[in-house]
């Protein structure tokens, strides 16, 4: 990644909350490269946890669709 605004724009698109950009941002302008890794690593288990919460989601949905059908 070669600018910030290109890194900006990827953590939007991807969720990432306007804190973590902002300290995303700061990392980057200092060239703390190994915390805004783990910056960057924190932005995406907060977007799989999101996941599996919207996955839990839908298996349950899926069960009341099975449910209703079998009655």
């Amino acid at each position: 990644m070669h600018d910030w605004a290109r890194m900006k724009e990827c953590m939007e698109d991807s969720g990432c909350s306007a804190s973590a950009i902002r300290r995303a941002e700061t990392l980057y302008q200092t060239g703390a490269v190994e915390e805004l890794i783990r910056c960057l690593r924190s932005c995406r288990c907060d977007a799989l946890e999101e996941l599996h919460k919207k996955q839990k989601q839908l298996d349950r949905l899926d069960g009341l669709i099975r449910d209703t059908k079998n009655t």
